[in-house]
C-alpha cells in the first residue's frame, strides 16, 4: 500500500474529532487549544457569543462533534452592576449553543462555577446539592447550566473552581506581580476551595468527551478542580514562599466581613470530586503540585 493511499484510509476510517470551540483566548481556551490530541480538528473563530446568527452558521457548516464553551463573563464585582450583559454570556449564549447542539446531534461542553452555591457548612459539594448563588455571576452560570439541562442535548457541564493558567489574569500572578511593588498584602482568609490549573481542566475535558462519545451515558454534570483545600490567605502564602518572597512581602489575613466587595462570595467552595473519580476515573492531582509547576515558570 502506497503513503497516499495509507493516508486516504486512515482518513476515511478514522476521521478526526471535530471540535467546535468558542472562548479559546481565555485561560481554558487557550488550554484547550494547547493541550489537543492529534485526532481532534479544532475549529476556534473568534466571535461575539451572543451573536446567535453566527454560531448558527458556524454550527452548520463546520458540522462539529463536540461544541465546547470556554467563554464566560468572569468579572464577579463588575457583574453586579452589569447583570444583563453577565446573563446574556453565561445563560442566554450556552442555552443557544445547547439548542444548536441538540438540533446537530453534538455533544456541549460548558464550565460552570463552585459560585453556583452559597458558600454554607464546610462540606464538600455535591453535584446533587441545592445551588443558591449569592452574586450575579453566580446565578448567571446557574441559568446557563439550568437552560443546558432541560435543552435535550448531549451535555457535559463540568463545575470547577479558582482557576489559573500560564498567561492568564488569575490570583498566582496578582500576587507574584503585587509582591513585586509592596511589601505586604492583606488577603481574606475565611473562603476555602481548591485553586485549579486550566490544563487540568483541558486534559480532564478531552478524556471526558472520549469516554461520552462512546457511552452517552455518562453525560451530565461534574465537579472536575483540583484535590485538597485551602484559602486565600494560606494559597498567597503558599505563592510567596515558593517563588521566594516571603521575606520581603507580609501576607495579612483578613476576613470576607471586612474586606470590601461589590459581590459576595461563597465562603465554602470545596467540591466533592467522587463522581468523576467513580464515572471516569480521573483522580485530580493535589492543588499544591499543579499550583508549584506554574509558580516556578514565573
Amino acid at each position: 500500500m502506497t503513503v497516499s493511499v495509507l493516508n486516504s484510509f486512515v482518513k476515511d476510517y478514522f476521521p478526526k474529532m471535530k471540535i467546535l470551540l468558542f472562548g479559546s483566548r481565555g485561560q481554558v481556551g487557550t488550554a484547550l487549544t494547547r493541550c489537543a490530541a492529534a485526532h481532534l480538528e479544532i475549529l476556534a473563530p473568534n466571535i461575539d457569543i451572543t451573536d446567535f446568527g453566527a454560531i448558527n452558521t458556524l454550527v452548520c457548516e463546520f458540522v462539529p462533534d463536540v461544541i465546547v464553551n470556554a467563554a464566560a463573563y468572569t468579572n464577579v464585582n463588575q457583574a453586579e452592576s452589569e447583570r444583563e450583559k453577565a446573563f446574556a454570556v453565561n445563560a442566554i449564549a450556552p442555552a443557544h449553543m445547547a439548542e444548536a447542539a441538540r438540533k446537530t446531534g453534538a455533544l456541549f461542553v460548558n464550565y460552570s462555577t463552585d459560585y453556583v452555591y452559597d458558600g454554607s457548612g464546610q462540606t464538600p459539594w455535591t453535584e446533587t446539592d441545592h445551588p443558591a448563588p449569592l452574586n450575579v455571576y453566580g446565578a448567571s452560570k446557574l441559568e446557563g447550566d439550568t437552560a443546558i439541562m432541560s435543552s435535550g442535548c448531549r451535555y457535559l457541564i463540568l463545575r470547577t473552581s479558582w482557576v489559573y493558567s500560564h498567561g492568564g489574569q488569575n490570583f498566582i500572578k496578582s500576587i507574584l506581580d503585587l509582591a513585586h511593588k509592596k511589601t505586604e498584602l492583606t488577603v481574606i482568609s475565611d473562603q476555602i476551595g481548591a485553586p485549579t490549573s486550566a490544563d487540568f481542566l483541558a486534559q480532564s475535558t478531552y478524556a471526558m468527551v472520549d469516554k461520552v462519545i462512546e457511552n452517552p451515558e455518562l453525560c451530565g454534570l461534574y465537579h472536575v478542580c483540583a484535590n485538597g483545600e485551602t484559602s486565600w490567605y494560606s494559597y498567597a502564602r503558599f505563592i510567596l514562599e515558593k517563588a521566594g518572597l516571603s521575606k520581603s512581602c507580609q501576607i495579612i489575613p483578613v476576613l470576607s466581613k471586612d474586606y470590601q466587595q461589590k459581590a459576595t462570595r461563597p465562603l465554602n467552595s470545596r467540591l466533592n470530586l467522587a463522581k468523576i473519580q467513580e464515572k471516569f476515573g480521573i483522580v485530580p492531582l493535589d492543588w499544591k503540585e499543579e499550583s508549584i509547576k506554574y509558580i516556578a515558570q514565573n
